[in-house]
C-alpha cells in the first residue's frame, strides 16, 4: 500500500513538474515559437523601439501633433490596422511627456531615449516587448514602451506607463481615496438636504387651516342666510293672507256666484311688485 500512494505522489509531481515547464515563459527568444530568431532578434527590436519612439512619436511632437488633432493631420498616414494602434501609443506617450523630462525640444532626441528591453513570447504565442525609457531632465521617470508585433513584423500594440515610485503611487492612491470618500460624503449631504426638505415641501402644498376667526365668519354667513329664508317664506304667508282675506271680503259683499277664489300659491317675479295669477 505504501508503495502504491509513493509511486502516485511521484507520477502527480512528475505531472506537475510537465505542466510547470510547458507553461514557462523564456526571455529575450523567440526559440520553438512561429517567429523567425534571425528576424526577431533583440537588436532588431531593439531598433524597432528607438524607431517607435524617435522616429514617431518625438517627431510628431516637434510637428505639434496632439491625441486632439492626431486624426485631422495623420489619418492618411497609417492604414486601418495601424491606425489605432500608434494613436493609442502616442497618446499614452504624449500624456506621459512631463513626467519622462527633457530639457528642450531642440534636445529631446538626445534627453529621452530606450535603454533597454525585454522581449519574450506569451502564452498565446504573441511576441511581446518591453522597452525602457529614460529621459534627463529635472524629476524624470522612467516608463515602459510595450508593443507587440505580428509575425510581418505589423505592431498590433503600443502603450506607454510611466513608473513611479511606492511613495507616488501611495499618495496617488491616498489623493483616489479621498476623492472617493468626499464625492460619496458630498452625495450623502445631498441625500440628506433633500429629505430634510421634505417637510417643508409638504407644508407648501398642503392646504392652509381655517383660523377661528374664519370658522366664525363662515358661521355667521350661515345663521344669516337661514334667518333671510326664513323671513322670505313669511313674508309670502303673510301676503297669501292679506290677499285671501281681500278676494273674501269683495265675495262676500258682491253677488257674484262660484264656489270662491282660492289662492294656491303666489311667486314674487321682480321688485316692480308684478303678480302672475298662479
Amino acid at each position: 500500500m505504501k508503495h502504491k500512494i509513493l509511486a502516485l505522489g511521484v507520477t502527480l509531481i512528475c505531472m506537475l513538474s510537465l505542466a510547470a515547464c510547458g507553461n514557462s515563459i523564456q526571455y529575450n527568444t523567440v526559440a520553438g515559437s512561429r517567429y523567425d530568431e534571425n528576424v526577431f532578434s533583440k537588436d532588431g527590436l531593439m531598433q524597432y523601439a528607438q524607431t517607435i519612439e524617435d522616429s514617431y512619436f518625438e517627431t510628431m511632437y516637434l510637428q505639434g501633433i496632439t491625441p486632439e488633432n492626431f486624426e485631422e493631420q495623420l489619418e492618411d498616414s497609417f492604414d486601418e490596422s495601424t491606425y489605432d494602434v500608434f494613436y493609442a501609443g502616442y497618446k499614452n506617450w504624449y500624456d506621459a511627456i512631463d513626467e519622462l523630462g527633457f530639457q528642450s525640444k531642440e534636445t529631446i532626441a538626445e534627453d529621452i531615449s530606450v535603454k533597454d528591453l525585454t522581449y519574450y513570447v506569451n502564452k498565446d504565442g504573441e511576441l511581446m516587448v518591453d522597452a525602457t525609457i529614460q529621459g534627463t531632465g529635472s524629476n524624470a521617470h522612467t516608463a515602459v514602451l510595450e508593443y507587440s508585433l505580428d509575425r510581418k513584423g505589423v505592431p498590433t500594440l503600443i502603450s506607454v506607463n510611466v513608473n513611479h515610485t511606492l511613495g507616488e503611487k501611495l499618495r496617488s492612491a491616498g489623493l483616489n481615496t479621498l476623492l472617493g470618500m468626499g464625492m460619496a460624503f458630498t452625495v450623502l449631504i445631498i441625500i440628506a438636504l433633500v429629505i430634510s426638505a421634505f417637510p417643508l415641501i409638504n407644508k407648501i402644498t398642503e392646504k392652509k387651516p381655517e383660523s377661528a376667526k374664519e370658522i366664525a365668519q363662515k358661521s355667521m354667513d350661515n345663521v344669516t342666510s337661514q334667518i333671510a329664508e326664513k323671513e322670505e317664506l313669511s313674508d309670502d304667508a303673510e301676503l297669501i293672507a292679506v290677499i285671501s282675506a281681500a278676494i273674501a271680503a269683495y265675495e262676500g259683499s258682491s253677488s257674484a256666484g262660484g264656489d270662491g277664489f282660492v289662492v294656491r300659491s303666489v311667486r314674487k317675479v321682480g321688485k316692480a311688485s308684478n303678480w302672475k295669477k298662479a
